[in-house]
């Protein structure tokens, strides 16, 4: 009998594209899927479009259902709450503008009639979306020696390196996931993945891996400097760096470290003083606190 799987979906201002992302949930070859999809509040039409096409395509799942907020909270939320929600003895999600390859499900569960062991199983994720000479960069940034690595060579990688692991295709084991007690982060509303296998080798779960494509990863081509713009997308970069990384960076070389929190906050400040909008020199002045956290860490040392 084929095992139940939730395929949860997250999606937010995803009216564009949430339908390529439904449909390719449709289209799995691996019969016995629910469907959850988690919506954070979106300010377009997500949600209804979300309906209609689940009113329209309900006979093909186990079981669907559509959650919502009032508020937007976050994309580290919005994946907890859809967790809660899902029923599946395993999980696959994916945002509400990835596309699911058609073998994906099933790839992933015969992988793990393999390998009774996986908790967290991982593949190779494809970008698409944009011009060719992008995709090929946002391909660059994963590198999946990784999956090689011993545990303590992973969270190196993570900690000191960065992250080339490909959220996009993880696909996971439910109830042995809750039973290690690591969800996304929501103190870092907007960065949920690279917490979340820290937290996990930490923990002392075991990522295994499909050397296989089972995911398609929309690239948006946001420039770092269209990313800057951001200020919140920014806040949770730097709340997951001096919550995660800052600790163990800080006790390998504290000069070091010093001096680069020291120089990228400046260059931060810089780009939004440089602004013309009026609130210019209010977020730069933001941005420049966490050296005052840095301070204070010296001076108690």
């Amino acid at each position: 009998m084929n095992q139940f799987v939730s395929v949860r979906v997250i999606t937010y201002n995803s009216s564009k594209t949430v339908i390529e992302t439904l449909d390719s949930i449709y289209n799995q070859t691996y019969p016995n899927i629910e469907l959850i999809i988690s919506d954070d509040c979106s300010k377009d039409d997500t949600v209804a479009i979300c309906r209609e096409w689940v009113n329209q395509h309900k006979e093909r799942f186990a079981r669907t259902e559509i959650l919502t907020v009032p508020q937007n909270t976050g994309v580290s939320a919005n994946i907890n709450r859809s967790e809660k929600a899902c029923q599946g003895v395993w999980i696959k999600g994916i945002a509400g503008d990835d596309i699911l390859l058609p073998n994906c499900v099933q790839e992933c569960m015969d992988y793990v009639a393999e390998h009774p062991d996986t908790i967290y199983l991982f593949g190779r994720q494809e970008a698409f979306g944009a011009s060719q000479e992008r995709c090929d960069e946002v391909n660059g940034y994963f590198d999946y020696s990784f999956f090689t690595m011993t545990p303590e060579k992973q969270l190196h990688q993570l900690i000191f390196k960065g992250n080339c692991v490909p959220a996009t295709a993880v696909f996971y084991h439910r109830l042995k996931a809750q039973k290690t007690g690591v969800k996304n982060d929501e103190r870092i509303p907007l960065l949920e993945d690279w917490p979340k296998w820290i937290n996990l080798l930490r923990a002392g779960v075991k990522f295994h891996f499909i050397d296989k494509v089972l995911v398609k990863y929309r690239v948006g081509g946001i420039s770092t400097t269209r990313k800057l713009e951001r200020p919140e997308v920014y806040r949770s970069e730097r709340l997951f760096y001096f919550l995660y990384l800052l600790p163990e960076r800080y006790k390998a070389d504290p000069e070091r470290t010093v001096k680069e929190i020291v120089e990228s906050e400046c260059d931060i400040y810089n780009f939004y003083y440089s602004q013309s909008h009026s609130k210019a020199l209010k977020i730069g002045k933001a941005i420049l606190k966490p050296i005052m956290w840095i301070k204070k860490m010296i001076s108690k040392r």
